[in-house]
């Protein structure tokens, strides 16, 4: 696992899926997302 990114997102529920997806669509290109459980979505 890399050291630097440029955004990390903690939780992989609808809101962090959302913060990711847009991110990249505005050209950020290293991103972490962190979840706790096996799956990301949350409750979906």
């Amino acid at each position: 696992m890399k050291l630097e990114y440029d955004l990390v997102i903690i939780g992989g529920g609808p809101a962090g899926l959302a913060v990711a997806l847009e991110a990249r669509r505005n050209t950020v290109k290293d991103i972490l997302l962190l979840e706790r459980d096996k799956y990301l979505g949350g409750i979906l």
